[in-house]
């Protein structure tokens, strides 16, 4: 197998000021082209890869992914003063990934008690893009990205949202069908980012909870509400435009 190389260079992704650019840093980086038939790459020289992880892969697409977006977040650790040797991702029950110390050496390494706290992360992927964030003040975010220009079904709709939100994007692919498939694209990534800030992925279904119209969302599960800022805006990425969604957790009752 074939060592994963680096198919472009790790970017800073800017940020709305909304999003706490004194707090919040993130990057990007292009997964590399591929092909339905490619073998998979070895991945035992990427940091933060978790071995066991990487050998259920079936796919060169999901290998590719999973690497570029783990060697951007090692990137960016790097960039702020961690090294990414000394630290694992790890996932809890709902699969929401987490920085842990490698062992208690390169604790100590760091400063055993002393230690700074390691940051939050947020990780993603789509149609040949990593992204990857951290949360200096260690509260829970989430960001997700999609492009534009890529055709989504209408059924998509019913999947994604329901009530008053629902109705207003079948108004508005009633109107323009493209600009409908983009209205469609900039709720699933408010929504996705949301699932991944408040640490819950799919086990709050993205119709249970509306992001129209609103700076902040509210939602429940397990008899808990959770309370988390958004954001959206568009970026060029390689001259191609993407949806961004953005999530902090304020608060959980």
């Amino acid at each position: 197998m074939e060592l994963w190389r680096p198919k472009g260079l790790v970017s800073p992704l800017p940020l709305p000021d909304s999003c706490g650019v004194n707090n919040v840093v993130a990057v990007w980086m292009p997964v590399g082209e591929f092909t339905p038939n490619d073998p998979l790459p070895n991945l035992s020289n990427v940091p933060l890869v978790d071995a066991f992880e990487a050998s259920t892969f079936v796919t060169a697409k999901r290998a590719l992914e999973h690497a570029s977006a783990r060697y951007a977040l090692a990137t960016l650790l790097r960039d702020i003063g961690f090294d990414p040797f000394d630290l694992r991702v790890v996932r809890d029950e709902h699969r929401k990934p987490k920085l842990v110390w490698s062992d208690d050496e390169s604790r100590n390494r760091a400063g055993g008690p002393l230690s700074p706290q390691l940051p939050e992360i947020t990780l993603g992927h789509s149609n040949g893009v990593s992204i990857a964030a951290v949360s200096l003040d260690g509260s829970s975010i989430g960001l997700d990205a999609e492009p534009l220009d890529v055709p989504r079904p209408r059924n998509l709709l019913t999947m994604m949202t329901s009530g008053e939100e629902l109705q207003y994007l079948e108004q508005l692919w009633e109107i323009d069908s493209r600009v409908g498939m983009q209205e469609a694209t900039r709720t699933w990534v408010v929504k996705e980012a949301v699932q991944k800030a408040c640490g819950l992925g799919m086990h709050v279904p993205p119709q249970s909870f509306s992001v129209l119209n609103c700076e902040e969302a509210i939602i429940s599960h397990d008899g808990h509400g959770f309370r988390l800022e958004i954001q959206y805006w568009r970026e060029l990425l390689d001259g191609r435009a993407f949806a961004f969604g953005f999530s902090r957790l304020i608060e959980v009752v």
